[in-house]
């Protein structure tokens, strides 16, 4: 027992005089700066750079065992093809580890470590290729993945728990760093400069205080202000439990006007494969939004699921901070309140929006949203709006000019050549709609557009591989309804679109007093059409269509068809009387107004339209050729009553003859004509017949009664 005793003591008396041995004699027979040159010759043959040394290597050991090392100005040249700049380079690094605690109690003290003046550049080139890979590590290969793997097949860690040892870091500071990213593949150049990270005494399960700092100067995207996050984390390397309570991000990017900061609770388990988000609160730009998250599985089948609620703001407002100049609208009200509540969960593969919540101004929208399989997405919806007043967000017309202000007129541009006209910009994202899969609903109870009013509104949305589906889009319209259906097909190069629509009962001048502000037409409505067409441009398509609308209106009246007045107004001029004011004019009122209408190519065509009304009866045929904005049409009138000039006057007989009526011109320049002289060249013709018949009836007898016939 004695001479294990006199061992262990021999041993120890050893280790200490070999220590304080070391600790004397190593900086004394040891000089680091004479290997500066083999130290720059061992990385240039290993890795093809200059490594420059400027100030000195000063290398201490003290007791009870710790070594200090101070560098002075170091700098690392680029890799080749990336500029003379160098890759990296420092002012001074400062660096102090105890080994005794490491042998004796598996646990590793670091004195502060300071960095000065550390500048790093990272580059991409046009090829892809950085100019830090030649100095990455050696790669995993198959054999050592396959030992690292245990019996049930998974990988085990790199370090087993019971070989970690403790560590604990005095600080760590770093100064007046500049960190600089060029991509040329994106045009992307970002630095972020006068970085400083300051970090407290780090011991393990304990807290500590970090705090980061940099200027950020970016040019894609356009980018320039500040950063800085602070927060008191806590780590266990054993446990592999990190925890970031308070921790704060701060963002400002308008030199202090508004500043965008972020603050949460934040813990990640690395046993676990947790990560956890509480409290998460981010202002910015006056808007406060507030959230959670959670993840789970996140080496294997990541999940996830949180909330997020976006407190009250006003979208206008949040508009002129950004910059973005919003147009006038109609209601000066409008985009004054907005906010939105959320709940979703998905995984690597999916993403459910499982309750959601939203106001803008008095519009509320509520239901649920999906996105399946994000390698080939699904999209699918299904919500609800108590109503939508898109006028309310219609853009106001400009302030009209004094009226003594001459308008300018429009110049128009001179093209270089008279080649083909330049394309036209495409109605339909062709290539986005090949790509869309998509099945959702959307309810309105009330939406205006354009002034026309529909409520109950059910679209249902139906989309995959470029064939889109609105099928079909239900609602109730002016004491009636509609029933609309639209196919458009993109799989082609020529999108198809196809239109079949039902309006039924519906009271199209309660519907034009409300977009127009007139009731130019009034009366119960039916209407169908099925049209297709062919095109990716609004000229196109209006020339390829092609289908055949039913018309039927019981019961109105149309304005612009002003057929008596007119008549009156040919009449008289025929007579030499005056014509008669607009007092007289009356609507062409009708009880029944039907006709089909098929289409061809863009040009219009119908034959048997007619009408039934109490003071005449219509019959009209004729074309509209809609690419070049052009109608020619005749209606044939027959009075039913006789035709008064003015109320002392009794005007010729028309009743029971047909009057031929034409509308003819540009749709902007349309003209109404009545061919009363045809009428009376007939009535002149007849009445001279009558009166040869009767004198070859006086003279010759009943024999020749009716011989002469014009």
């Amino acid at each position: 027992m004695n001479k294990l005793i006199k061992i262990i003591l021999w041993s120890l008396a050893s280790l200490v005089v070999i220590v304080v041995l070391s600790a004397i004699l190593i900086p004394v027979l040891v000089n680091p700066n004479d290997y500066k040159d083999e130290i720059a010759q061992q990385v240039y043959q290993k890795a093809g750079r200059t490594l420059t040394i400027e100030g000195d290597i000063d290398l201490s050991i003290s007791l009870p065992l710790s070594i200090s090392l101070d560098l002075g100005k170091t700098e690392l040249s680029n890799a080749k093809g990336f500029g003379d700049q160098p890759f990296a380079k420092i002012d001074e690094i400062s660096l102090y580890v105890a080994i005794m605690p490491l042998l004796t109690q598996n646990r590793l003290d670091i004195g502060e470590v300071r960095l000065n003046n550390m500048a790093l550049n990272l580059i991409k080139n046009k090829d892809g290729k950085t100019n830090w890979a030649d100095l990455s590590g050696e790669k995993s290969t198959p054999e050592k993945e396959t030992e690292a793997k245990n019996s049930t097949g998974t990988a085990k860690p790199a370090i087993e728990k019971a070989s970690m040892p403790a560590i604990s870091v005095a600080g760590l500071s770093v100064k007046d760093a500049q960190i600089s990213w060029t991509d040329k593949q994106n045009n992307q150049h970002i630095v972020l400069s006068k970085a400083n990270i300051s970090i407290s005494e780090l011991i393990e399960d304990k807290p500590f205080d970090l705090e980061i700092s940099t200027l950020i100067d970016s040019s894609n995207p356009e980018m320039k202000g500040s950063f800085k996050l602070s927060s008191s984390p806590t780590i266990s390397l054993a446990q592999q439990l990190f925890k970031l309570p308070k921790t704060q991000l701060t963002l400002d990017l308008t030199g202090g006007a508004t500043k965008t900061t972020l603050w949460g609770d934040i813990v990640f388990d690395g046993l676990k494969q947790l990560l956890d988000i509480n409290g998460m609160k981010l202002t910015s730009y006056e808007m406060v939004i507030n959230g959670q998250f959670h993840a789970a599985k996140l080496d294997s089948a990541p999940e996830y699921n949180g909330k997020v609620s976006i407190e009250k703001f006003s979208p206008k407002q949040l508009a002129a901070a950004l910059g973005a100049a919003l147009p006038k609208m109609k209601q000066e009200q409008a985009l004054s309140s907005a906010d939105a509540r959320l709940s979703f969960n998905g995984n690597q593969d999916n993403l459910n929006i499982s309750s959601l919540t939203a106001n803008l101004d008095d519009t509320a929208l509520t239901g649920t949203a999906a996105i399946k399989n994000f390698q080939k997405p699904v999209y699918g919806f299904d919500l609800k709006l108590n109503q939508l007043n898109l006028d309310y967000y219609a853009v106001a017309a400009p302030e009209q000019a004094a009226s003594n202000t001459p308008v300018p007129k429009a110049k128009t541009k001179k093209t270089a050549s008279k080649g083909k006209p330049a394309a036209k910009a495409p109605i339909f994202p062709v290539e986005t709609l090949r790509g869309l899969n998509l099945d959702g609903k959307l309810t309105i109870g009330q939406l205006i557009a354009g002034g026309a009013k529909m409520t109950n509104v059910v679209i249902v949305l139906k989309g995959k591989d470029g064939l889109v589906q609105l099928a079909p889009l239900k609602a109730d319209l002016y004491k009636g309804n509609i029933n609309l259906k639209t196919t458009l097909d993109a799989r082609s190069n020529t999108p198809k679109l196809k239109i079949v629509n039902e309006l039924k009962g519906v009271q199209i001048g309660d519907l034009l007093q409300d977009v127009s502000g007139s009731q130019e037409i009034t009366g119960t409505a039916n209407i169908s059409a099925n049209i297709t067409t062919a095109g990716n441009d609004k000229d196109r398509l209006i020339k390829n269509s092609n289908g055949v609308v039913k018309l039927l209106v019981a019961n109105g009246h149309v304005k612009k068809l002003d057929v008596i007045n007119t008549l009156r107004k040919a009449e008289a001029m025929l007579k030499g009387r005056s014509v008669p004011t607009q007092d007289q004019e009356q609507n062409t009122k009708f009880s029944e107004l039907k006709g089909t209408f098929n289409i061809k190519n863009g040009e219009v065509k119908n034959n048997d339209l007619s009408s039934k009304s109490p003071v005449m009866e219509l019959t009209g045929a004729g074309y509209a050729d809609l690419p070049k904005e052009y109608l020619d049409y005749t209606l044939k009138v027959k009075l039913l009553n006789s035709l008064k000039i003015d109320e002392k006057s009794q005007g010729t007989d028309y009743k029971g003859k047909e009057i031929p009526y034409t509308i003819k011109g540009k749709f902007s320049e349309l003209k109404q004509e009545a061919n009363i002289s045809k009428v009376l060249e007939q009535q002149t013709k007849k009445k001279v017949e009558e009166k040869l018949n009767e004198k070859l009836e006086e003279k010759f007898g009943d024999k020749f009664k009716g011989l002469l016939k014009f």
